[in-house]
């Protein structure tokens, strides 16, 4: 595994592919499989992504969980000023932001990194490098953080809350999102999108890009993608775990009993995008929850604790609205932790032609 990711070539096209470039749309294809006109589905995946209800196609890079396994959530008291929205928005480590008001704290995060050490020294590296203006009367950034660990994950499918999105639609809940009125053709097209059908990386775009010719990129991506280096292409969400205009719920719960079958119920989960075992406190699961509104995951929950009864403890919720968030960039620490490693591997073979 080290090999592939200590190879240069491999590195520009995780890089590329990662951020979308080689990564297509077959139109006719998705017209085939939907059975509409191509400029049917050309008129509705344009208008999908000018209203931001997807992201444009790319390779998810999976490995990130093994080289970053240390999954930070973490409430943070941090000063509102242009300093700390940029800081937020450029940090390599930060995955997410969300405007809270929690007892001290104002800001949610969450963040990857290699292990506690790490995360230690880039809270240092922060104030030591003024990255941020500390409050007055402060040496330190007051924070209170909880650890889970990527190797714990038991469920991790952003796509799963379309289930609801799609329920909730045929509802009539949410004709028009992002300012755009929905029809059953975009919906349709929106779950094969989620779904990567119609989505394929193109060699030949690639190839061009680097200069290499099309079948050693074939070959290449076959390799990546057989070791699960990377994900299969595919349109996400924006907001990752959650369709537009709906609540992100992050839930920690204390499962008293029958924690396994408990487990197993919630992965098969859609409103569910994501699930740790975790060992926080009292608390030995936490989810990502995905909800249109506040009464429908109150009477979620509900529901639960009817159906099993003293099986749920204590939950600790934290409800994030869209309004709520300031930054999610699905891509950008995988893409600023792949252009780290292409500078260490060029640093390594200018050592080896200076010896």
């Amino acid at each position: 595994m080290k090999e592939l990711l200590s190879d240069p070539l491999n590195i520009d096209i995780l890089r590329l592919a990662c951020s979308g470039q080689g990564v297509d749309v077959n139109i006719s294809e998705l017209s085939t499989l939907l059975g509409k006109h191509r400029n049917t589905i050309q008129s509705r995946f344009e208008s999908l992504i000018q209203h931001e209800i997807i992201d444009h196609p790319f390779l998810p890079f999976q490995w990130i969980m093994n080289e970053l396994p240390l999954f930070v959530i973490e409430k943070i008291n941090l000063p509102r000023n242009a300093k700390t929205n940029l800081w937020i928005e450029l940090d390599p480590n930060i995955l997410a932001a969300f405007f809270v008001k929690e007892e001290e704290y104002n800001t949610l995060m969450i963040e990857l990194h290699q292990d506690i050490y790490n995360y230690q020294v880039w809270k240092e590296r922060i104030i030591g490098e003024n990255q941020i203006l500390l409050k007055d009367g402060f040496d330190h950034i007051p924070s209170e953080p909880y650890y889970l660990s990527t190797k714990a994950i038991i469920k991790n499918r952003p796509e799963s809350a379309f289930d609801d999105f799609k329920d909730n639609f045929h509802r009539g809940y949410h004709p028009k999102v992002n300012g755009l009125n929905l029809d059953d053709i975009a919906i349709d097209l929106l779950e094969a999108l989620l779904s990567g059908k119609g989505i394929h990386i193109n060699p030949n775009s690639l190839a061009k890009s680097l200069n290499v010719h099309r079948k050693t990129i074939q070959r290449r991506l076959e390799m990546l993608l057989d070791e699960k280096i990377v994900l299969p292409p595919t349109c996400r969400f924006p907001r990752i775990w959650t369709p537009p205009d709906y609540f992100l719920v992050i839930s920690l719960l204390e499962i008293r009993k029958n924690k396994n079958r408990i487990a197993k119920l919630l992965t098969d989960d859609s409103h569910i995008t994501m699930l740790f075992k975790a060992n926080v406190g009292r608390y030995n699961l936490l989810s990502f929850n995905s909800f249109y509104r506040m009464d429908d995951y109150l009477a979620w929950e509900e529901e639960y604790d009817q159906r099993f009864p003293d099986t749920f403890g204590a939950v600790k919720n934290f409800y994030l609205s869209p309004a709520m968030t300031f930054a999610i960039n699905q891509q950008y620490v995988s893409l600023e932790y792949l252009n780290a490693l292409k500078e260490k591997v060029r640093g390594k073979e200018l050592m080896k032609t200076m010896q």
